[in-house]
């Protein structure tokens, strides 16, 4: 007997980085800015907006503080992406 998992797979993720991205915009802040007030490297700031590094829970945490976006919604895009790309 098969069995057969019910899955939502769905056929487009928006990466993490791009929803970053939007809302430092809406907010006129660029990369250097955030950078300061998340307490990270600007380097590291670019290379997440730019889809090169991923968001990890320590960051999380910290755009939380600066955004005021729960940490749990970027672990959760960020994770979905992750699977999404594995996957794709």
């Amino acid at each position: 007997m098969t069995t057969y998992k019910n899955e939502y797979n769905p056929q487009s993720v928006t990466p993490p980085y791009k929803t970053l991205v939007e809302k430092l915009n809406e907010l006129g802040m660029d990369n250097k800015e955030f950078a300061i007030r998340v307490g990270k490297p600007e380097k590291t700031i670019t290379a997440v907006t730019n889809g090169s590094s991923s968001i990890t829970a320590e960051m999380a945490v910290k755009f939380q503080d600066v955004l005021k976006i729960p940490a749990s919604f970027w672990l959760r895009k960020q994770r979905r992406y992750d699977e999404y790309k594995d996957f794709f």
